[in-house]
Order: C-alpha cells, then structure tokens, then sequence
C-alpha cells in the first residue's frame, strides 16, 4: 500500500478509536443529547462521519453508488445505540481500506466528482483524489474533536479520554 494511503488509514483509526473511547464513558442517554438545541449530538456527528467517509472515499473513490441523506444526519434524534454507530462507522472503514489499498500515486491526480441530488442546497464538485482523500481525514479529525469535547461535558467522572488534560 502507499505509504500516504496507509498513514491516512492509520488517523482515520486513530479517530476511530477515539471515538469509540467516548463511547464507552458515556451513558447511552446522552449520545443523541445536544447541549443546546442548535447543536450537533455526538450521534449526529457519527452519522455525519459515516455519510462523509462514505460519499467521498467508498462512492466517490470506490465508485459505488451514492446513498447519503446529508440533512437527515443532523435531523435525527436518536435511532441508533452506541455499539450500532460504532458498527456503521467501522464497516464504512472497512470499505474505505479496500478501496484506498491498491491505490497508487498514480492515482493522486485522479479527478473525482461528489455528486449531491439537485433540492440538496449543498453544490457538487470535483476535487483530485488526494486532495478529497486528505480533506475528508481532516474532516473526520474535526469531528472527533466535538465527541471528544461533547463527552468531557456529559461524563460524570473527570477522567481524560486522551493521555492529555486539554
């Protein structure tokens, strides 16, 4: 495998991990809790990561079909358990590693388009391979960072979930 693909594998399972850190310090009643009603909960932030990893690496790379509902991320106010995100954020994973192994440089320039249905009020575009890949880790990095946040205001000890205090 590419030494770039790898690397972004290994954040993406990093956050991964994070992630499901959270989850274990949480109880199951605040994953869809928002702490004030314009606000994402940690469950809509899970849906968002999947419908985002899975448009841009599993459709948009891998090149099967699109199936996101991107305003319903958002919308929803439960649905799903903590163990059934984790599973839906590990399987869109492990789609995302079979299309980013064989992979090669290549590759990078490669032009590809995300498609979002014409009533969607968000615009299509192109981007080259590395760049939606690389955009789509440092998406992923961003979202972690608001479970992380998100957990350390719900959980009831004051224990880190990192090995740091900030």
């Amino acid at each position: 495998m590419h030494p770039f693909f790898e690397q972004t594998l290994h954040l993406l399972d990093t956050e991964l991990a994070r992630i499901q850190t959270a989850f274990a310090r949480l109880a199951e009643d605040f994953i869809w809790e928002k702490p004030k009603h314009y606000m994402n909960s940690i469950g809509n932030l899970c849906l968002h990561l999947a419908g985002n990893e899975r448009q841009n690496i599993v459709s948009g790379i891998g090149g099967t079909p699109f199936i996101r509902s991107r305003s319903n991320e958002f919308f929803a106010e439960d649905g799903y358990t903590a163990d059934e995100l984790c599973k839906m954020l590990t399987s869109i994973r492990e789609q995302s590693r079979m299309i980013l192994q064989p992979l090669t440089e290549q590759d990078f320039a490669k032009n590809i388009r995300i498609e979002y249905p014409p009533n969607s009020n968000v615009s299509s575009y192109t981007k080259p391979l590395l760049q939606l890949v690389y955009h789509t880790t440092a998406h992923y990095s961003f979202h972690t960072g608001q479970i992380i946040l998100l957990t350390k205001f719900f959980q009831t000890g004051e224990e880190n979930l990192l090995q740091w205090q900030h």
